[in-house]
């Protein structure tokens, strides 16, 4: 019989082998940070603004002058929080094609967020005409947040049947309400950005979670061999 420590099985009956218990906690608590920390830096970047329109303005105008390093730290925090989530998807690997595409959307999500932070002058092309780069960047991450989450429901669906109605929902609100952001006129467009992003965390709290516990169960029953 194998051992906890060399290999143990997934919901789907895979092997999965040295899964690490404190890399899945470490990942798990990362995961939860990074989708906590940017709700604290939107509050206290609305604040340091003093004249944000939760209705009109965005996320990123939030980013804009001399104030815009707390919402920086935002953006960072939240790739981190990806990227610690891409990890540990990666590592207690639990389907198959379609999980580990999430597994790339959650990394190129986390690479494009953090680029978001760093290009924080909203600066034009080189040409100076066209898109600013930042709305170039936010293009590309849109169907990231889309396809992520769908590529994981089924899979996520084996450990608890509402999580995998909760990755759906996830990426059918973020895809309805990213697309009215883009479309509608600019004196409304921010509080549908604002519900945009609320959607993202219908799967990375509960992957968050789900790899935290996992690594959390793991640790105890290697302790009770």
């Amino acid at each position: 019989m194998m051992d906890r420590t060399d290999g143990d099985h997934d919901a789907s009956g895979q092997i999965v082998a040295r899964e690490r218990p404190e890399l899945l906690m470490v990942c798990g608590f990362v995961g939860l940070i990074g989708s906590i920390v940017p709700l604290f830096t939107i509050v206290w970047a609305d604040i340091a603004a003093g004249n944000h329109d939760f209705i009109a303005d965005s996320i990123s105008d939030l980013a804009r002058g001399p104030d815009r390093f707390i919402m920086d730290f935002g953006f960072y925090a939240a790739a981190a929080g990806l990227m610690a989530l891409a990890i540990g998807a990666a590592h207690a690997h639990l389907g198959r094609t379609g999980w580990s595409l999430g597994i790339l959307a959650l990394s190129l999500a986390a690479l494009v967020v953090v680029m978001l932070g760093l290009w924080d002058a909203f600066g034009r092309t080189a040409e100076g005409d066209g898109m600013a780069v930042h709305t170039q960047l936010s293009f590309i991450l849109a169907p990231l947040f889309l396809v992520g989450p769908l590529f994981m429901a089924t899979a996520i669906g084996e450990l608890h049947r509402g999580l995998r109605w909760s990755f759906v929902a996830a990426g059918v609100v973020w895809f309805v309400f990213a697309a009215l952001f883009k479309l509608t006129p600019d004196n409304i467009d921010g509080i549908f950005e604002k519900i945009a992003f609320a959607s993202t965390y219908l799967w990375t709290l509960p992957l968050a979670t789900v790899l935290f516990r996992r690594g959390y169960d793991r640790s105890h029953r290697l302790a009770e061999t």
